[in-house]
């Protein structure tokens, strides 16, 4: 993930927000979990929480379950408070941008409404802001870099099947053990995939 690097870019250059404000109404946001053959190394056993975004309607998001082995107060050093947050992997478009997730009743300034009380944002202020006033990473995650698709990639990697899908659940997103939140979540999926076929078999008998 070339964290050293990536480390030196962050230490020097803070990036403007790259988020317009936030919209009146919550995008549209799903977790896409991993195939076990996943054949893009990039994304093997991944979380990723994504949004449409713009007119265009991008798909952008963030992988949720890969931790950098630093804490955010090495990257930024007055960020003194920092010291129970970790850097994230958050994907591999634009390496060295910080990107964050929040938990809150309020949206930061540039943020995207993900879910309920959920956001994203990559506003410097903002994350500054809510570092000082000691937001605990139970309720803050802090990512460098994002992953995004051009209009209809995604779709076909789901009809791949490289992705199973699964709503927003935002206690998982911020308390599964990351080291066991793909393997949890690939069950909870393909235990769904499971339920729908079984129903939708069921729709077809009555018939």
């Amino acid at each position: 993930m070339r964290a050293c690097a990536t480390l030196l870019v962050l230490a020097c250059w803070w990036v403007p927000a790259w988020l317009h404000a936030a919209e009146p109404e919550p995008s549209r946001s799903v977790l896409l979990i991993a195939n076990e053959q996943m054949g893009d190394p990039r994304f093997r056993e991944t979380v990723v929480l994504v949004t449409r975004h713009g007119r265009n309607r991008t798909t952008i998001g963030v992988i949720v379950n890969k931790p950098f082995d630093v804490s955010l107060d090495k990257v930024f050093p007055d960020f003194r408070q920092a010291t129970g947050h970790r850097l994230h992997y958050g994907g591999p478009v634009s390496q060295g941008q910080i990107v964050f997730l929040v938990r809150n009743a309020t949206a930061p300034r540039a943020a995207l409404p993900l879910a309920e009380q959920l956001f994203i944002s990559s506003d410097g202020d903002s994350l500054r802001e809510l570092v000082e006033a000691s937001t605990p990473s139970s309720r803050l995650r802090v990512f460098d870099g994002f992953s995004s698709w051009a209009p209809g990639q995604l779709e076909h990697e789901i009809d791949r099947g490289d992705w199973y899908l699964l709503p927003v659940n935002v206690d998982a997103l911020f308390k599964e053990p990351l080291d066991e939140m793909w393997q949890k979540l690939l069950r909870q999926a393909t235990q769904r995939m499971v339920r729908l076929r079984g129903a939708q078999a069921g729709l077809l008998a009555k018939r």
